[in-house]
């Protein structure tokens, strides 16, 4: 896809970061109802960035499977996680979307598994001399108002990997993504950075 090979040659994108240290929720802010009940689960939700560092929405992308739970991982974001906001390849203050969870575990009861893993997995005959383990590059990238991406860098927070795998990572996570707009918070669809995950496998199969 040339617009993407093209798209690598920009201007680095910069992720929204959080400002507020972990962790965001602890058992104190457990819903008196849900502990009654028992109610257990992981909330995964988008929180939209807005240019100011704010939290312009919080939309649940998997739920805990009880609307309270939900409900109060996105209140709780809202009140208490302030942001460093992102940045587009002009380096102009950009909105951003910045995935998050709220693990909901009774304290008699093991922790539950929520590690979100890769978003994609990319296999290679070799991994190329210098790479770190695990072999994943982390990175964002910008969307437009009709959710096509563009502009790919390796986010901050990554840890170092030769730029054979972030380029290919790049390429990879760009082509497979899907074309959703990110929706602002009058409703209208906005121009955001994203991130991702892209893990390098050795082995035949993708």
């Amino acid at each position: 896809m040339p617009a993407i090979l093209l798209s690598l040659l920009s201007g680095a994108v910069i992720a929204a970061k959080p400002l507020t240290p972990l962790p965001w929720f602890t058992f104190d802010d457990y819903p008196m109802q849900a502990f009654e009940k028992k109610w257990e689960g992981v909330t995964k939700v988008d929180l939209l960035v807005a240019p100011d560092g704010s939290i312009a929405n919080c939309r649940v992308t998997q739920s805990s499977g009880h609307e309270q739970l939900d409900r109060t991982t996105c209140y709780l974001a809202g009140k208490r996680v302030k942001f460093v906001p992102a940045k587009d390849s002009d380096g102009r203050a950009a909105y951003g979307v910045y995935r998050s969870q709220a693990v909901w575990v009774l304290p008699e009861r093991q922790m539950i598994d929520a590690n979100p893993g890769p978003d994609l997995e990319v296999s290679l005959n070799h991994l190329p001399e210098g790479t770190t383990e695990p072999p994943v590059v982390k990175l964002a990238y910008s969307v437009d108002v009709r959710g096509n991406p563009s502009s790919c860098s390796l986010m901050q927070s990554s840890q170092y990997q030769p730029q054979m795998l972030v380029d290919l990572g790049c390429k990879e996570l760009l082509q497979s993504v899907p074309r959703e707009p990110v929706i602002g918070p009058a409703g209208q669809a906005v121009e955001a950075v994203k991130t991702g995950a892209v893990m390098f496998k050795t082995g035949s199969g993708r």
